[in-house]
């Protein structure tokens, strides 16, 4: 296998490859993590918006009907 083929061992020695690709995992997983929680507290907003609606929607029914009865 020739360097940079898929499976190839990585040049540079196995402590200074393996350090930084610890690094460079760890960067990848803490990004993600902070996006996986933008996306989370973005749903979390929307839920909300949508649980407002819904409570808006259930006053007027409610009132509605109430005035039907009248």
């Amino acid at each position: 296998m020739a360097e940079g083929d898929t499976g190839a061992p990585k040049s540079g020695g196995a402590a200074q490859s393996d350090a930084f690709s610890k690094r460079e995992a760890a960067s990848e997983d803490y990004y993600v993590r902070q996006k996986e929680m933008e996306k989370l507290q973005n749903l979390k907003l929307k839920i909300e918006e949508h649980k407002k609606h819904l409570e808006e929607l259930d006053k007027h029914v409610t009132d509605t009907m109430a005035q039907g009865k009248k």
